[in-house]
């Protein structure tokens, strides 16, 4: 897929398209079914390498990559998976209602998650309010496709299931798209910074946003997990901004006439 984006931005890492699907390639990097794999690494894959990723209900064991990617929600599966989870995205084990069945649960996990269950994610500073957030604020899907692709943008068809494009931003790209997506549309709030897992920041909020009557931009890459993906490959100062599918075609029309042809934005890149 050409973008005029793309073109006029002439971003470093390559952008990356979620694309819901009944197939992937043969050739396309995802995890074996079973084996745990983080869904981050697979859109780092497909940005940084330039290689198809995806998965599906079998091959994403991780609940939380499940749920961002649109594969049902087991977060309150039950009281149990909701007092963990719950405990897991606030204080760990000291924000457990049952704390032997967290320790249990902690005792169970790989050697290099137990720090992060012992003292939690912090995304909430109390149960309560991370149960509050997985009952009535993470935004549920159940999706009806089998595969969620992550294609770089340039290897994608414009025919394709596209639900959101994920850009990998220094800050003067993210300034530049903030400033296009507030262009297309009215308001003063073009973009949202969820609270949430980063999983979640470049999928199912950005499927959100595509639902809302004025959709917006998603900043993503603002926990500790994005961070180290982040760090490890891509660079220190990166974040993501997610455009959902109506988002990116509205700034698409506009952004061969927008604040990237003006003087001043050239003459931050030396032209």
């Amino acid at each position: 897929m050409d973008s005029v984006i793309v073109n006029s931005l002439n971003p470093e890492f390559d952008p990356v398209a979620v694309v819901w699907s009944d197939t992937i390639p043969a050739d396309a990097f995802q995890y074996k079914n079973g084996k745990f794999g983080c869904v981050l690494y697979l859109f780092a894959e497909a940005s940084t390498c330039g290689r198809i990723a995806g998965g599906s209900r079998e091959s994403i064991i991780c609940t939380g990559g499940r749920a961002a990617l649109g594969f049902g929600t087991d977060f309150d599966a039950s009281d149990e998976q909701l007092d963990l989870h719950a405990a897991l995205f606030s204080k760990g084990i000291k924000s457990a209602y049952n704390r032997t069945a967290y320790q249990a649960e902690m005792d169970a996990v790989p050697k290099n998650w137990r720090s992060m269950y012992e003292y939690g994610e912090r995304r909430h500073c109390s149960a309560e309010l991370a149960r509050e957030w997985i009952l009535h604020e993470f935004p549920r899907y159940d999706i009806p496709s089998k595969y969620v692709l992550f294609k770089p943008l340039s290897s994608t068809d414009s025919d394709e299931n596209v639900r959101a494009i994920i850009f990998p931003v220094n800050p003067d790209e993210l300034s530049g798209l903030v400033t296009l997506a507030g262009s297309v549309m009215q308001g003063t709030d073009p973009v949202r910074a969820p609270q949430g897992t980063d999983c979640c920041s470049i999928a199912a909020f950005a499927y959100a946003e595509s639902e809302s009557a004025v959709p917006r931009a998603v900043l993503g890459m603002m926990g500790a997990d994005g961070r180290e993906v982040m760090h490890r490959r891509f660079r220190k100062d990166i974040l993501t901004l997610t455009l959902p599918a109506p988002l990116f075609l509205k700034m698409e029309q506009e952004a061969g006439d927008c604040l990237f042809q003006i003087p001043s934005w050239k003459k931050l890149f030396g032209h």
